[in-house]
């Protein structure tokens, strides 16, 4: 169905529209199908494998990963909603799923509150701007000399909303043109930029990590004001000569609408334990990503505060809706 705008943002407001449905006796019965708007070998991909080992061992059932990716997540989101509301389908969500795309789909197809069950974050996700290592660039500042050098000439890729986001933000806030190329996912923009076909880009750290270490490609700092403790070298981008920049990604675990609250309450135990064990933490460290569980109820509210923020950065980023 047609998201209303209206009606979500009411949702966004704290008005509950989920629907109630009576809880199955048993859960899980069957296996469970998580699916990801991500392609395989994505970082979205890497943690819910990791997790959904984690979420099988916990409750006795296979979970099986299931990629849809595209449009933004809004193949994987309308899959999703039209599924039973009983905990075998589950959504790995995320900012651009359940907040950039109010913004920057028309069409959207489902309303990220009304038609999904919040369960838990899952991460935070920094991401790091980097540069094709044969260009003459070796700085954040020599960068915005060298694009200032050659306007509209530069292009940079894009395979989500954070990347393109976090990449209109870092245009508006320097003042460098730049052409932006739309990829299904990063691993194919990555692929790019290695290539030296496109010039730079904001990229997961997973995915860009062995061409750094290739000398293929040269990093120049990250989105967040926080360092990461795997890459505890590279400085926020705040620090480097664009004062207040911040770019966080997330992911969290969602249901379709109406999931009953004790399948609800035993997911969201089950994946806050998996989330905060030391395995997950130390294996998303390597990621690139920061662990951040939370239960249903700061979930949802995260959700809603998201969607409000999302507004701000699109219009920000100078973003027109698609």
């Amino acid at each position: 169905m047609a998201i209303q705008r209206r009606t979500l943002l009411l949702a966004a407001a704290g008005m509950p529209l989920a629907r109630s449905w009576a809880a199955p006796s048993s859960f899980p019965s069957r296996p469970i199908r998580l699916v990801i708007s991500f392609p395989p070998g994505s970082t979205s991909d890497m943690l819910a494998r990791h997790l959904g080992e984690k979420l099988s061992s916990a409750l006795g059932q296979p979970v099986v990963v299931e990629s849809k990716p595209g449009a933004q997540g809004v193949i994987a989101a309308r899959a999703v909603i039209h599924a039973a509301a009983d905990g075998h389908t589950l959504f790995l969500g995320t900012n651009s799923s359940h907040a950039a795309n109010v913004y920057l789909i028309r069409n959207l197809g489902y309303d990220p509150i009304g038609d999904f069950s919040p369960i838990g974050q899952i991460t935070t996700n920094p991401l790091l701007l980097v540069v094709n290592a044969d260009r003459p660039v070796n700085s954040l500042g020599e960068l915005v000399s060298y694009a200032r050098a050659h306007p509209g000439q530069l292009n940079y890729g894009t395979g989500n909303s954070g990347s393109l986001v976090a990449a209109q933000l870092l245009k508006s806030q320097t003042g460098i043109q730049a052409q932006a190329v739309n990829y299904p996912g990063m691993p194919q923009a990555t692929t790019d930029l290695v290539a030296g076909r496109l010039d730079f880009m904001m990229v997961d750290p997973l995915v860009i990590q062995p061409f750094v270490a290739s000398g293929q490609v040269r990093i120049l700092g990250l989105t967040s004001p926080q360092r990461l403790d795997a890459m505890p070298k590279v400085a926020p981008l705040s620090e480097l000569g664009v004062p207040g920049y911040r770019y966080e990604s997330w992911s969290g675990l969602f249901g379709p609408a109406g999931l009953p609250a004790d399948v609800t309450e035993k997911l969201s135990a089950v994946l806050a334990a998996a989330v905060n064990s030391n395995t997950t933490k130390a294996y998303f460290s390597r990621l690139g990503v920061i662990a951040t569980a939370s239960d249903p109820q700061h979930f949802g509210q995260f959700v809603r505060e998201q969607i409000v923020l999302w507004r701000t950065l699109s219009r920000d980023a100078g973003l027109a809706v698609n």
